[in-house]
């Protein structure tokens, strides 16, 4: 065999000896971090589930809801297509503990119940809309300063629609 030949044939299997030695090993990664997981939200208590109220054709749904101190309730004018009021007290004798003013299709209010009792409520421009929300005390102590809240709404004799 010619020099250059044997060269060649060298140069190729050099080659091919290059192209089959095991892989030098891969250079070790850091491990990918944790994919940070979020737990499910807690259950909401008894006491804050339910603490919506719906105005709709005409009527306050649920008519009567009972929730724990501190629990703040939700009426929400989303079915009717006029305005309503949710005022405390009774018609003729609003008592003053809250007052939501107009609430047009859509609105909301809020109102916190800090102390126990009984809360009745009606809607001002709809003397026929009522409702009540009994509060009953919590698992927390009450403040010991009653003053600082408002007193709750006797219960009237007569409670329901006057068609």
């Amino acid at each position: 065999m010619s020099r250059d030949r044997r060269i060649l044939i060298l140069t190729i299997g050099l080659a091919l000896a290059a192209c089959a030695a095991p892989a030098a090993s891969p250079t070790p990664t850091a491990p990918a971090p944790p994919t940070p997981t979020t737990a499910p939200p807690p259950s909401p208590s008894p006491a804050a589930q339910g603490t919506q109220v719906t105005i709709r054709n005409f009527a306050f749904q649920p008519a009567e809801l009972e929730v724990e101190v501190g629990t703040t309730v939700e009426w929400v004018n989303g079915e009717d297509s006029i305005p309503h009021t949710v005022t405390s007290g009774t018609p003729g004798y609003p008592a003053g503990a809250f007052d939501s003013g107009r609430l047009r299709p859509g609105d909301s209010f809020r109102f916190t119940f800090q102390q126990p009792g009984t809360y009745e409520y009606f809607c001002s421009i709809h003397t026929r809309m009522r409702g009540r929300i009994i509060v009953k005390p919590g698992s927390e102590a009450a403040p010991s300063d009653p003053s600082a809240y408002p007193s709750p709404t006797p219960a009237p004799s007569d409670y329901g629609y006057d068609y």
